[in-house]
């Protein structure tokens, strides 16, 4: 049975929610995560990124290069905020690097045959 591609509103509103959702639990008190690997942190960032990206240029297939630049500047922004407005979370550059694998992750798996949505 073919799986079909959800509509472009659904994928929207998942992006903005998933927006929301990352930037809160960036900012609240970091919880007590059991580490399995010392970049565990990094993957996070990676693998939301991917996420975002994928339900991003499934909403605004037209929009990859905006999609992009926003995310990395989404990225940023979450790092200024943690440094300035927590007194918990710790802004990192790596952080951003992260994000920025994580939103070619997301463009490359996009772009993978095995992935598209049949219409």
């Amino acid at each position: 049975m073919p799986i079909h591609r959800p509509s472009a509103n659904v994928l929207r509103g998942s992006f903005v929610l998933a927006l929301v959702i990352i930037f809160i639990l960036a900012m609240i008190p970091m919880a007590v995560v059991p580490e399995v690997v010392s970049f565990q942190d990094k993957l996070h960032h990676t693998a939301a990124f991917a996420v975002l990206m994928l339900l991003g240029r499934g909403g605004w297939p037209a929009r990859t290069a905006a999609l992009v630049a926003g995310l990395i500047g989404y990225g940023v922004l979450i790092e200024v905020c943690q440094h300035t407005l927590t007194t918990n979370r710790v802004g990192e550059f790596r952080d951003v690097v992260a994000d920025g694998l994580g939103v070619a992750i997301g463009w490359l798996l996009g772009r993978s045959s095995a992935l598209r949505w049949q219409c």
